[in-house]
């Protein structure tokens, strides 16, 4: 709040552009105004005294004196002594070019313009020195200061009516800004809910804005919703192993017998294997690897047949067949931990989901199948703890390998789980909703 509090709004930062482009109109204006009069004012001088300099040769031939008035506005000197004493002279001065000078007491207030010339009278050449000074030019440039000085005042007077234009229209477009950020003040860490757009002037940007933040919540829900559901997925799939080393360990204590105990030792080393390769994997998921360093394995029929046999029970009681078939050397870019899970789960859900008729699994070069003669998409088994959640952590597994799942249902029942191996890079991943989808 402390870093807010130092930070301008934008209505004090409208204010503070606003104030510093008007005063540098306003500066630029007058000072452009001021550099026009003098410019004129110098031109329209040298003009004058180059023509008072031909009357002044004039003059000299018809009547020699050292110093006489060129009327209307000049004086002309033939000697530098006869110069008024109040009047400054600069020390280096160019033929035939206007000075603007001061007087003695240092003072600008009528301004006066001296040109040094050479001139030749009677065939012997001359020193000149024009003095001008123009009242009336001097009194209309007043004039025109005082002119430019009201149109200065009406042109501020337009700045302040313009700034109150501008203040109140960033008002109008920034109110709905401050309604938006009192909303989301207000709302609690679990409300997701769809933001509302806010009252007043609804611009462009602030529709993307409120659209963004929506979108932002719903990947946030949806990421909230998936932890959760792994979660689920995680304890279900873990107590399973916790259960059969806890029946194991009670199992050690009451029997001598040394292959009973073997017997048990297995039963704790593949339950600590299967939890060790679930959490391999779930961790797996959520870390970024390189996947184009893994290097091609083969999968092995065997490992499909182990995938199938350890969701076996699944089918006690049921008139259901399984058939594996496998008609290629099948190349994959996976570890064995994650495909076990990830067929593991299709296979889990195909046997909880068929109550008879047959589950075939079928695995060539491009894709794996599991297909089923069960309930189909859309329908939950009975019975079945964690259903669907498997699906989630498939649909992962997929994408982080680059692999396309689909779940398709059969023409005459059923459904079919279809991984492509190589993923098509036209198709996305269908979503799955927890509880709803089966195969």
């Amino acid at each position: 709040m402390k870093v807010f509090r130092s930070v301008k709004s934008a209505k004090q930062l409208t204010f503070t552009y606003f104030s510093i482009v008007a005063f540098a109109i306003i500066t630029f204006h007058f000072a452009l105004f001021d550099i026009t009069l003098d410019k004129l004012e110098r031109l329209t001088t040298q003009n004058r005294l180059l023509h008072d300099k031909q009357q002044a040769e004039e003059l000299l031939r018809s009547h020699f004196q050292t110093q006489f008035e060129i009327p209307p506005f000049s004086k002309a000197y033939l000697n530098r002594q006869d110069i008024p004493d109040n009047i400054t002279l600069p020390k280096k001065m160019k033929l035939d070019q206007a000075y603007e000078i001061e007087r003695g007491d240092g003072s600008l207030e009528d301004e006066y313009y001296l040109m040094y010339s050479k001139i030749q009278v009677n065939g012997q050449e001359h020193s000149l020195y024009l003095l001008h000074f123009d009242a009336i030019y001097e009194r209309s440039e007043a004039e025109a200061f005082q002119a430019q000085s009201k149109q200065l005042l009406l042109s501020f007077s337009l700045l302040c009516i313009s700034l109150w234009v501008v203040l109140s229209i960033s008002k109008h477009l920034t109110s709905p800004l401050a309604q938006l950020t009192k909303t989301l003040q207000h709302r609690t860490p679990q409300d997701l809910s769809p933001i509302p757009v806010p009252e007043g002037v609804a611009t462009r940007e602030m529709l993307q804005l409120v659209e963004q933040l929506n979108q932002y919540q719903n990947q946030i829900h949806e990421l909230l919703e998936r932890e959760r559901a792994f979660n689920r997925y995680a304890s279900h799939e873990l107590r399973t192993p916790l259960m059969v080393i806890k029946g194991a360990v009670s199992l050690l204590g009451q029997s001598n017998d040394a292959q009973f105990i073997e017997k048990q030792r297995q039963r704790l080393r593949q339950a600590s294997t299967e939890m060790n390769d679930f959490v391999s994997t779930l961790l797996s998921l959520t870390r970024e690897e390189d996947i184009s360093r893994l290097s091609y394995r083969t999968l092995t029929p065997q490992e499909v047949e182990d995938c199938v046999e350890s969701h076996q029970h699944l089918l006690t009681g049921k008139q259901v067949q399984c058939q594996i078939k496998m008609t290629d050397s099948v190349h994959i870019k996976m570890p064995e931990t994650s495909f076990k899970i990830l067929l593991g789960n299709l296979i889990k859900n195909a046997f909880a989901c068929t109550e008879h008729g047959q589950v075939s699994v079928k695995v060539d070069s491009q894709q794996i199948q599991v297909i089923d003669t069960g309930i189909g998409l859309g329908s939950t088994p009975r019975g079945v703890e964690g259903f669907g959640l498997g699906l989630l952590i498939a649909h992962d597994i997929c994408r982080k390998y680059d692999w396309q799942l689909e779940l398709i249902n059969n023409d005459h029942g059923g459904c079919t789980a279809n991984i492509t191996l190589q993923k098509p890079i036209s198709i996305n991943p269908p979503r799955v909703k927890v509880g709803t989808d089966a195969t």
